[in-house]
């Protein structure tokens, strides 16, 4: 069960790390050097399921897609999250701002989304996974990409390597389930203000593995008072989801379905 939460983290954590930058020939090299890194490091305990997540990430910087600070969650509302599955899950979706963030050289909102993931790190009890020196190396790195992916992907893979040593496996199951959520979300949101469509409707389809991944861990603990709160959308998006049956093009509608269903479930979870 651990390695599977690691799994689907590493995939929607490092889809928005290796995707939205330039698609010029170098940087695609220094990111599949990183990419190489990054699976290294994780097959120390886990094999690493990202056969796509590089593939993915390359049709959205293709698709000259851009920085929107309307599309993350306000930093400034991290103190209404009250309840533990609160906490968690918006500390997943802080960590996908982080991420789209750090990606588009956003020095400052990198740092606003570290700020408010500490925070929650701390109200959880989990403040071991992510020390001070963890955090001057994220700050020391804001100007080198390459870096920065493996220092954030090392931090959340502490924090959930964490949580699951000492039984909170339901806990990194939201943190996990409020990053997806929010990187669809933020796919969605790319959607609707590109010009190219049909390719990053595309991307969106290819994220639906995750969703198919999470609620199959979900449904493990379906009777969890905390999960409960976020498994019935997410059921719904993946009944949306199969829809596309095997397909990788969507249309307007199926879009429009899955964007609602997104905008519904990140709702309940941002408020």
């Amino acid at each position: 069960m651990k390695k599977n939460l690691i799994h689907l983290f590493l995939f929607s954590t490092t889809f928005f790390l290796f995707s939205c930058g330039g698609g010029n020939k170098a940087s695609e090299e220094a990111s599949a050097e990183k990419k190489e890194e990054i699976e290294s490091f994780v097959e120390k305990e886990f094999t690493y399921p990202l056969p796509t997540a590089f593939e993915v990430s390359q049709m959205l910087g293709n698709a000259n897609t851009s920085y929107s600070p309307d599309v993350v969650s306000d930093p400034s509302r991290v103190d209404e999250y009250v309840a533990t599955w609160q906490k968690a899950a918006n500390l997943g979706v802080y960590g996908a701002d982080l991420s789209y963030a750090a990606t588009f050289d956003k020095t400052q909102e990198t740092i606003d989304f570290l700020d408010v993931s500490k925070k929650l790190i701390d109200d959880l009890n989990i403040t071991s996974a992510f020390n001070e020196s963890m955090a001057q190396r994220i700050e020391n790195n804001m100007d080198n990409i390459d870096s920065l992916i493996f220092i954030v992907t090392e931090s959340f893979y502490d924090t959930y390597n964490y949580l699951n040593a000492n039984g909170e496996e339901k806990t990194s199951i939201l943190v996990i389930a409020g990053s997806v959520i929010e990187g669809l979300h933020i796919t969605c949101e790319l959607v609707k203000m590109s010009e190219n469509k049909g390719e990053l409707m595309a991307v969106l389809a290819n994220q639906k593995a995750q969703v198919v991944k999470l609620v199959e861990l979900m449904e493990n603990h379906q009777d969890d008072e905390n999960v409960s709160k976020v498994l019935p959308n997410l059921r719904y998006i993946n009944l949306v989801y199969d829809q596309l049956g095997e397909s990788t093009e969507m249309t307007d509608g199926q879009f429009n379905d899955i964007a609602n269903s997104v905008k519904e479930m990140r709702d309940h979870i941002v408020g």
